[in-house]
């Protein structure tokens, strides 16, 4: 069994503590997406993938980096996760 932390299949985002998964409508925890993407069953925020890219470039960037090279960063993963997968 891996110790990684899943990774919310939304936004990447490590869900290494309970309060970090989204929660289902009836209360129980999600396993497939954090709490920022899952809310009461369902998607918090209706994106494209082109705009959960460009709103998650400032959680993917660091100081010496341009947006352009965490876009290519996130664009390397979310197409992978189960909500963008094609």
């Amino acid at each position: 069994m891996s110790s990684e932390a899943p990774l919310c299949q939304s936004c990447a985002m490590p869900m290494d503590a309970p309060e970090k998964f989204g929660l289902d409508a009836g209360g129980s925890r999600n396993e497939d997406y954090c709490c920022y993407c899952w809310q009461n069953g369902k998607f918090a925020n209706e994106s494209t993938l082109s705009q959960a890219v460009e709103n998650n470039i400032p959680f993917w960037k660091s100081e010496d980096e341009s947006d352009d090279i965490a876009r290519e960063r996130i664009m390397e993963v979310f197409p992978k996760l189960k909500r963008w997968a094609v």
